[in-house]
């Protein structure tokens, strides 16, 4: 059957012959985009907020990974781990600093030089008690 021989039939840019069209409910692209390849930060970043079962009082909680990281530590400082305990109190007085200025000035006014002074500070202070982890803190900027 040719164009000539049928009328009503027609073929062409946008209007493939109708064998191969795409059937009504189906995808032209069944498989879909591919997925994004994630860098190390977002993966830690997912993982860290992806929640998970604890029991804790007896009772079955699904809690983020971060706030489960953050009881474990306390708990583990509270049991009288001297190192831990001495690198949360550190933690806590950053932490105090840090609300401290928050509220002297407004952070949205400062420089990034001024936030890396402040972190490297920071970071120095942490490695200053903890040599071991020299080699992990400094790979980054």
């Amino acid at each position: 059957m040719t164009k000539r021989e049928s009328e009503n039939y027609s073929v062409g840019y946008g209007k493939p012959p109708k064998a191969r069209r795409f059937k009504p409910g189906r995808s032209g692209n069944p498989r879909g985009r591919p997925k994004k390849c994630l860098n190390l930060l977002e993966l830690f970043g997912r993982e860290l907020k992806r929640t998970r079962p604890i029991v804790e009082d007896g009772q079955r909680l699904r809690i983020e990974t971060d706030r489960i990281l953050v009881k474990k530590v306390i708990d583990v400082a509270l049991k009288g781990d001297a190192k831990t305990l001495k690198w949360m109190m550190t933690l806590i007085q950053q932490i105090r600093e840090i609300e401290s200025a928050k509220i002297e000035r407004d952070y949205d006014a400062r420089s990034i030089e001024e936030i890396r002074a402040d972190f490297n500070r920071m970071r120095d202070t942490v490695l200053a008690e903890f040599p071991r982890a020299r080699g992990v803190a400094d790979s980054f900027p």
